[in-house]
């Protein structure tokens, strides 16, 4: 299994190197929630900037994370699904809310499951 996660980062062109170094992520985990600190400096990507770094690494499978963790953090996770099903990626997420727990099939072919 090929991970990539974001730790809290924003999207930028220089992330386009990870690509060049390691193609073909089997799972991109990527920590959302358009973190908003006092004086509006961001620290974690919103539901836009996500979707576009999704669609920059073009990973098999995309969980997003981090979001709705503090009252800091404006952009919902809708956000990000309307983002990601408008730019054509809607059928790689992977469904994990906050508590729950899935699995990530290393089988291409092979559907995430909830437990």
């Amino acid at each position: 299994m090929r991970l990539y996660i974001s730790g809290d980062t924003l999207a930028y062109d220089g992330l386009d190197e990870i690509t060049d170094h390691f193609p073909a992520a089997d799972l991109a985990v990527l920590h959302l929630g358009g973190t908003r600190l006092p004086g509006g400096f961001v620290v974690t990507m919103d539901g836009v900037q996500g979707a576009e770094l999704a669609r920059r690494l073009d990973p098999r499978l995309v969980l997003p994370v981090h979001y709705g963790d503090y009252t800091v953090m404006r952009s919902p996770p809708s956000a990000f699904l309307a983002e990601a099903d408008a730019i054509g990626l809607g059928d790689r997420i992977v469904h994990c809310g906050h508590g729950e727990h899935v699995r990530v099939p290393v089988d291409a072919g092979a559907a995430p499951e909830a437990y």
